[in-house]
């Protein structure tokens, strides 16, 4: 569907990965999955009981999003809310995008700071840590 948005928008169409990590044994530390176990990550099946995105997520400017999370409830930012994507920051490494945070329109969010440029749009980042 993504897909087919990005050519109604005459967008490009791309693909941010997932840079996805596993603990190291008796250790806090993660170490970043490379080659062919990031590419089994990346093509794994989604179980349906996982409440998990897939390692690749589709992303075009203008899209419709749902928040799947109570991020900041007090502030808008929950589970079930709607909005517009309207940014997204990534890097690329190995031809690779990786999506570092998005930009949201919520028209459920009220940005605090009373000078922000839009006060219904959040950027959100993504998640590192266990």
């Amino acid at each position: 569907m993504t897909k087919a948005f990005a050519d109604a928008t005459c967008q490009e169409f791309h693909v941010y990965y997932a840079e996805d990590s596993v603990a190291q044994p008796g250790s806090r530390q993660r170490k970043i999955l490379t080659g062919n176990a990031a590419e089994d990550a990346w093509n794994a099946e989604i179980k349906s009981d996982a409440h998990d995105l897939t390692g690749r997520l589709a992303l075009v400017v203008g899209m419709p999003i749902i928040v799947v999370d109570n991020v900041a409830v007090e502030i808008g930012i929950s589970n079930g809310a709607r909005g517009t994507l309207t940014g997204i920051s990534y890097y690329i490494s190995n031809n690779r995008r990786y999506a570092a945070s998005v930009d949201v329109h919520l028209p459920s969010f009220s940005n605090p700071d009373p000078n922000a440029a839009n006060p219904n749009i959040v950027t959100l980042s993504t998640i590192s840590g266990p």
